[in-house]
Parts: C-alpha cells; structure tokens; sequence
C-alpha cells in the first residue's frame, strides 16, 4: 500500500505523534499538580486541562477516562522510583549500596515532591487507584526483598518482613521530612536514614543467620 505520508507530516518540526505524546506527557504532569495540590478528590478532567493548557479532546486523545490517566500516572511515577531502588552490582559493600539508594531516593524527593506526594501521600478517591498504589509499592517491597535474597543467599520470611517495613517505614518518613516535620538537613537525614535501613538489615540476617 503507498505511503500516504499522513502520520509523518510534520507542523511546527513536530509529527503528529510526536505532538500526541507531547501532550500526554503534558496532562500526565498537569494531573500530578492537580492532585499534590488539591487532592485526589478535586482530579477531573476540566481541571487537568485547565492546568495543561489543552482542550477536553486532547485529553480522551490520549487517554479513555480518569482511571486511565490515574493508572498510567501511578505506573510512571513507580517505573521511576524502580529505576533508583534496582541495583545491578550488588557487589559493594552494603553499607555502600543502602547509602547510595537512599541518597537518589531523597535527591528524587527533593527534585520531585508532587511525585513522591501522589505515590505516597493522601489516598487516592477510587478503590482501582488504591489498589494501583498498594501494587506499585508491593512492587517495591519485592524488589529489596529480591536484592536481599541475592546478597544474603537466603530466603527467609524474614527478608520480605524487613523489606515490607523499611519501604513503608520509609515512604512515610520522607513524606515527613519533605513537609518539614523532621527537622534535618538533607545530608543529615540521608546519613539517618541509610544508618536505620543498615542497622536493621544486620538485625534481620543476625536473625537469619541464628535460625529459628
């Protein structure tokens, strides 16, 4: 079949799929302000657009409903936090490895609280949102547990008991601090925060080590 030359026609140096997705990524980040801000319960589709700058059909042009813009937001907001909690070289020493995770966890904090916010914060108005959120940090939990396993060649209940605490420990605590509740510089809180996840790990595989 010729090529019509329809999906590569360009406006503006923009092909049409490039403006699709320009726009996406628009109401995707519209829609985080909107919730951080104001609440999941005040997140409709008139206030996303008012906040992207688009009109109501740029919005179904990329998504059907609200659930789906809410799914897909959840599930962009986890692959980034998966992107800095993975570790590919689980050869350093621990103490290193939990430091160094901690550290691009807060940094992506500080850069990105709306994020940290809407994954973490106030939760959300429909039961499929919740239900995404409670995934995504399962997701999260397994993943630790996972590095925990591989580094301490173990599976122990245990490893996913501590994986489960530190990362919704965690998730509260820096939600704390990024609201100005804990009162620490950002190397301070870093340096405290690595120190508890470092000291109870060793408790858990001293644990582990001992057996029942």
């Amino acid at each position: 079949m010729p090529d019509s030359g329809v999906a590569r026609r360009v406006y503006a140096g923009e092909t049409m799929q490039q403006r699709v997705a320009r726009r996406r990524v628009a109401i995707l980040d519209a829609a985080i302000v909107v919730v951080a801000e104001n609440g999941w319960r005040q997140l409709t589709v008139e206030r996303i657009c008012e906040a992207a700058g688009l009109i109501r059909r740029y919005f179904y042009e990329s998504f059907a409903d609200l659930d789906a813009l809410t799914v897909a937001m959840i599930d962009a907001l986890t692959g980034e936090l998966l992107e800095l909690v993975i570790r590919h070289d689980l050869t350093a020493p621990r103490a290193e490895l939990i430091h160094t995770m901690v550290g691009e966890v807060v940094d992506y904090g500080v850069a990105h609280p709306n994020n940290v916010r809407v994954l973490f914060g106030e939760m959300s108005a429909t039961d499929a949102v919740a239900q995404r959120r409670r995934a995504a940090i399962r997701r999260i939990v397994q993943v630790l547990a996972a590095d925990g396993r591989a580094i301490h060649h173990a599976d122990d209940p245990m490893i996913d008991l501590v994986a489960s605490l530190l990362v919704n420990g965690s998730v509260a605590t820096l939600l704390d601090w990024l609201d100005g509740t804990i009162t620490m510089t950002k190397s301070q809180f870093v340096d405290g925060m690595a120190a508890m996840w470092l000291l109870t790990t060793e408790s858990a595989i001293t644990r582990t080590d001992e057996g029942p």
